[in-house]
Parts: C-alpha cells; structure tokens; sequence
C-alpha cells in the first residue's frame, strides 16, 4: 500500500514542466551509478564536486527531510521536494530578512549566491567564462564541459550585456529567475 501511494505521488507543487525537467538532469548527474537513486555519498561527492562542502549533520538532515519512503537514499521526486524546499528555505529567510522593505546587510542569499557564483568564477576576477564554465561541467562529469559550443550557448542565455561572460548580476538575475546556467542548454 505504502509503495502504490510513492508510485502515485505528483510532482512537487508549483513546479513547472521546465523546471522539473532541469531538476531531471541535475538529478541523473549526481546519480553516479544511474540507479534512480542517489545515496548520501553521490550526494556529498556532487556537492564536493561543485566545491561545496557540507557536514555529516547537514547531510544527514537534508537526506531524512526528503527520504519520504525512509530507504536512506533519494529518488527523483524526493531529490526534486529537496531543491524545491531549499528554494522555498531561501526564499523564507530573505522575507525574514526584510526591514521597512529593504534587506539589512547580512542578506544569506546574497552570500549563498555569491557562493554559488564563486564556484564558477574560478579566477576570482568577478566573470565567469566559457573556459571555466567548462571546467566546472567537466569536473560534475558533463559532457557538455567538453564541448565549448555548448558552453558558449549557456552563456549567451544569460549574458544581458553581451560581453560572452557572465557577472555576479546576470548570475543573481538568472537564479532568480529560476533559470539554472548548468542546465539550460538543451
């Protein structure tokens, strides 16, 4: 009975077609071994990977609050109620964070976002390009690192002053936006 109500189980909502379809392929990239699920490891080693580090307890915490069945690993719908709770977390925090309207200077989605940007702009120069794009790809295993058409393309979806490169502002108009760099060029 548990497993038909799993099997019946919607997406998450408010969730668009687009965007779980992106969620699809982040999701197939940090399932290492292409088993439908992804265990704590493939989760720290992807992480890892985006030069993100976490701690046991944050990992552990953020596989238990998404595991609905309760089998120690993340399948696509709870991987995509993970990501779709993180955004609503960040979301939340950054309404809290509102003083007379305006965002008092500790603003963590700033700080979150700068270092999601950070993670792309190798160099430290405040610009990521197509080479380091590519860098990053190649290190999460994509193929599309390789292949400096492709990255090229990301980056003219999101580069509003034509420069070829991204800046931390496209970068932050473009996570706001809901749209994912990584992601976005199929």
């Amino acid at each position: 009975m548990a497993q038909e109500q799993l099997q019946k189980r919607k997406e998450p909502p408010n969730m668009s077609t687009e965007r779980r379809e992106e969620l699809k392929r982040v999701f197939a990239m940090f399932d290492r071994n292409h088993d439908g699920l992804i265990t704590r490891e493939e989760l720290r080693e992807s992480l890892s990977g985006l030069m993100i580090s976490v701690s046991d307890a944050e990992l552990e915490e953020a596989v238990m609050g998404s595991d609905a069945d309760g089998d120690g690993r993340l399948d696509l719908d709870e991987f995509c109620s993970l990501l779709e709770s993180i955004s609503t977390v960040s979301v939340d925090e950054r309404e809290a964070r509102k003083v007379d309207g305006d965002f008092y200077e500790g603003d963590g989605r700033e700080a979150e976002l700068k270092e999601a940007f950070d993670v792309f702009d190798r160099d430290r120069d405040g610009l990521i390009t197509v080479e380091e794009l590519g860098l990053v790809l190649s290190s999460l295993g994509m193929s599309q690192g390789k292949r400096t058409e492709e990255c090229e393309e990301m980056i003219r979806k999101v580069d509003a002053d034509g420069d070829g490169m991204v800046n931390f502002d496209e970068f932050e108009r473009m996570m706001k936006g809901g749209q994912m760099l990584l992601f976005s060029a199929h």
